[in-house]
């Protein structure tokens, strides 16, 4: 980090890279709960999938973290294996950054991750149609899903041992493994984190509920709004409408469509990670 512009002091240790809906949310809430560990604020900062030249800018990079000796600082952006829609090069732009980075990568059952990927898009309105038809219009759903096509660049590039791929599912259901792992890979007290069975996760149904995306920035009179009339603002950005009381099912067809446009992804990261992933092909 010295190289570049920034705080000398401070250099990012680790990063939660994706994927998107598998659990990114709860492994940061986990993390975060560890007294050698501080995540950014907020979790996702997409610095090097929005930065364009990120070498200028390390000083707001690093202005997402509060220094203290001896911490280990993190961020968790899935953006940063959104390929081919961010940057082209955002693995390079990291191993500049800081070649020893460690990278958490999480997976899951490609049908479950679909569907809640639909659901995170349509709840945030970034779409507009039924499942169905999203599944077989919007590539993102799917392309998102090719786990090995997004990790395989970082791995290339800083080593198999820099990058630590976990299933969603022992996240969830074999978590005390989990940890024990993270600690050996971040080089922390195993015995750190906090009750992690209190910890939620960001669940897609009986949740708060997600806000429209194009309140994400409000603009100068929708803040004021919302300073001198905080009613009429929840009224206004009410997102209730786009909840789901259920998930959406798909049809067996479906079910065998985006596996068989996954085949040679599951096999290839079954040998990436030298886990059988059998219960992924079931339809």
């Amino acid at each position: 980090v010295g190289a570049f512009r920034g705080r000398p002091e401070l250099r990012v240790d680790f990063m939660i890279v994706g994927a998107q809906k598998c659990g990114t949310t709860t492994l940061y809430s986990i993390l975060d709960s560890h007294p050698e560990i501080q995540g950014s604020r907020p979790k996702e900062t997409d610095f090097f999938s929005t930065t364009e030249d990120w070498s200028r800018e390390l000083d707001r990079y690093h202005g997402y973290f509060r220094p203290k000796p001896g911490l280990k600082y993190f961020e968790a952006s899935p953006k940063y294996t959104y390929y081919t829609m961010r940057s082209l090069c955002i693995w390079d732009d990291i191993l500049r950054y800081n070649p020893s980075t460690r990278l958490i990568y999480l997976v899951r059952n490609p049908l479950e991750r679909v569907v809640s990927g639909y659901m995170h898009t349509y709840e945030r309105g970034y779409i507009d149609l039924d499942f169905s038809t999203a599944i077989r219009q919007k590539r993102g759903l799917v392309d998102f899903t090719r786990y090995y096509t997004q990790i395989i660049p970082y791995v290339r590039r800083f080593g198999r041992d820099q990058v630590l791929i976990i299933d969603f599912e022992d996240l969830i259901h074999r978590r005390a493994d989990v940890l024990r792992s993270l600690a050996g890979f971040l080089d922390v007290d195993p015995e750190g984190f906090q009750d992690v069975e209190t910890v939620k996760q960001n669940r897609s149904i009986g949740g708060p509920g997600k806000r429209h995306h194009k309140f994400d920035n409000p603009t100068l009179p929708h803040r004021l709004l919302r300073r001198v009339a905080p009613g009429l603002w929840r009224r206004i950005t009410d997102n209730s409408a786009r909840r789901f009381a259920e998930k959406p099912s798909m049809t067996s067809e479906e079910k065998r469509m985006v596996l068989g446009l996954l085949e040679l992804e599951i096999a290839a990261l079954e040998e990436l990670m030298g886990k059988d992933l059998a219960s992924w092909r079931m339809v």
